[in-house]
C-alpha cells in the first residue's frame, strides 16, 4: 500500500485513515480480497490502532471491508447484487430529482455544472482516473444541492461504494479517450437542465445511469477473484 492521501489538514485521525483506505479500495490499489493489517496501516500513516479500527468499522458499514472473526480483515469482494441495488437506487432517485431540478435549478447551480464539465474534460486530458470519477459524482451532487437535498445525495453516495469500484474498473480498463462518452452524456444532461426540458432530462438521466454496469459481466469474466460468487 502507498500513502496517497495528501496531508491531514483539519481531518481527525479516523477521517484521515478512512480517506486513505477508501481511496485505495475504490481505485483497486487494494484489490477485492486483499488482507488488511491494522498495524501496517498504522505504521504507514503514523497513527495508533484506534483510528485505524474506527475507520475499518465505518468501511464495514460501507460494504467495502469484511471482518472475519478469528481469521482477519479483508477488502470485501464486489457483490453484483449490491452493485445493481445501488445503481437502481440512483436511477429511481435521480430521475425524480432531475425532473424537479429541470424546473427549479437556479443560475448559480447551472454555472457550477458548467464549471464541473470543464474539470471533467481536464481529467480526461490528463488521464486522471480518480479525478474523473470524483468530478462525475460531483456533477450529480450539484443537482441535488440545487434543491437543498444534499442529505439525500450523501445517503446515495454512502451506499454506492461497491458501485464506485465497478465504475472505476471501467475507467482503468479503457483509454481516457473512451471516457469522452461519459462526459458527453453529462453535457447532454446539462443542456436539458439549462433549457428546463423535463422530458429530455428524464431521457438523458436514464440513459446515463443505465450504462453504468454494461461491462459488469465482462469484468466478472476477466477478474472472477474480485467478485462474490
Amino acid at each position: 500500500m502507498r500513502n496517497i492521501v495528501e496531508g491531514k489538514g483539519s481531518q481527525t485521525r479516523r477521517e484521515y485513515v478512512y480517506a486513505y483506505l477508501f481511496k485505495n479500495i475504490i481505485d483497486l490499489t487494494l484489490p477485492p480480497g486483499s488482507g488488511l493489517s491494522e498495524k501496517e496501516i498504522g505504521t504507514i500513516l503514523n497513527v495508533s490502532r484506534t483510528p485505524v479500527r474506527e475507520a475499518m468499522i465505518q468501511l464495514v458499514k460501507d460494504n467495502l471491508v469484511e471482518i472475519v472473526p478469528q481469521v482477519g480483515t479483508y477488502v470485501s469482494l464486489i457483490d453484483p447484487d449490491i452493485v445493481e441495488e445501488s445503481r437502481l437506487m440512483r436511477e429511481i432517485l435521480e430521475l425524480a430529482i432531475g425532473k424537479l431540478a429541470a424546473e427549479k435549478m437556479d443560475t448559480r447551480s447551472i454555472l457550477a455544472l458548467e464549471q464541473n464539465l470543464h474539470l471533467q474534460r481536464l481529467a480526461i486530458s490528463e488521464g486522471n482516473h480518480w479525478d474523473f470519477l470524483t468530478y462525475d459524482d460531483e456533477f450529480h451532487a450539484i443537482i441535488f444541492r440545487s434543491l437543498n437535498m444534499q442529505r439525500t445525495w450523501e445517503v446515495i453516495d454512502h451506499l454506492s461504494g461497491q458501485y464506485k469500484r465497478v465504475r472505476m474498473m471501467r475507467l482503468l480498463t479503457t483509454e481516457p479517450a473512451s471516457w469522452e462518452m461519459i462526459a458527453i452524456e453529462h453535457e447532454n444532461l446539462f443542456v436539458a437542465l439549462r433549457e428546463k426540458d423535463v422530458d429530455q432530462v428524464e431521457k438523458r438521466m436514464k440513459e446515463h445511469l443505465t450504462k453504468g454496469i454494461y461491462h459488469l459481466d465482462e469484468f466478472k469474466f476477466e477478474h472472477p477473484d474480485y467478485f462474490k460468487k
